[in-house]
């Protein structure tokens, strides 16, 4: 049975809402059936896929395309699935408009956000390096654990859009405690990967509280480390 099949049983003929979400969001039509008449939505900034069927199509006349940005409100089923419900194409006079905002400027506000806490976070390594709180090995670690974390997260997120096998978001975390949350804070902005499943960001900011309260308490840790091997 094919996956498409699979998804068509699995899902109702169209979305029994529940719940819906105030506001509109935007997304791009990742999979169509037009045979079957559904197809599946990535919110923008999400790896999820939400699925909606023609009848939440608002634009009569027409059928969705792949690759087309819509505007829809997520709607939340009895079971606890979520779908889109009024599905509207954004028009073709505005699509490269929105395509532009969604690649180019979203990246660059994305990264301006996630400057500010990184450029702290550096700035009490480098204090705390000077002061002679924290060894230089501990300061040198954080850029090379980044790194690794940023090609993980991207390795993730072309993983989510082959439908290949995950990275377990447990070792994602692991590398962010580590000291490598920088790395990974640049890459939810900058891939738009991680950056709105609100459990994991709960989980994430947690891990850079704790990251920021070990280079501050480090003298204390050392110490009572040193003195526990003797």
């Amino acid at each position: 049975m094919s996956w498409a099949s699979s998804a068509s049983s699995a899902w109702p003929r169209w979305c029994c809402c529940a719940e819906m979400a105030a506001a509109p969001a935007l997304g791009k039509v990742i999979e169509w059936d037009d045979a079957r008449g559904f197809g599946f939505i990535q919110p923008h900034g999400d790896d999820r896929r939400l699925f909606f069927h023609i009848r939440d199509y608002r634009r009569s006349g027409r059928r969705p395309e792949v690759g087309e940005f819509v505007r829809f409100r997520q709607s939340r089923q009895a079971d606890g699935r979520w779908c889109a419900q009024d599905v509207d194409r954004v028009a073709q006079r505005r699509r490269g408009a929105v395509r532009r905002a969604l690649s180019t400027d979203a990246p660059r506000i994305g990264r301006a956000a996630a400057a500010m806490p990184i450029a702290g976070y550096a700035a009490l390594l480098a204090w705390s390096l000077v002061v002679g709180r924290v060894p230089i090995a501990i300061v040198a670690a954080v850029p090379v654990l980044s790194v690794i974390t940023w090609l993980v997260y991207a390795a993730d997120k072309r993983a989510a859009q082959a439908r290949r096998q995950r990275v377990p978001e447990l070792h994602l975390h692991a590398l962010e405690l580590a000291g490598g949350w920088p790395g990974a804070l640049l890459a939810q902005r900058m891939l738009h990967h991680k950056s709105r499943k609100r459990s994991y960001q709960a989980v994430f900011w947690i891990v850079v509280v704790l990251n920021v309260a070990a280079v501050i308490a480090w003298p204390e840790l050392a110490g009572r480390g040193i003195a526990g091997m003797r």
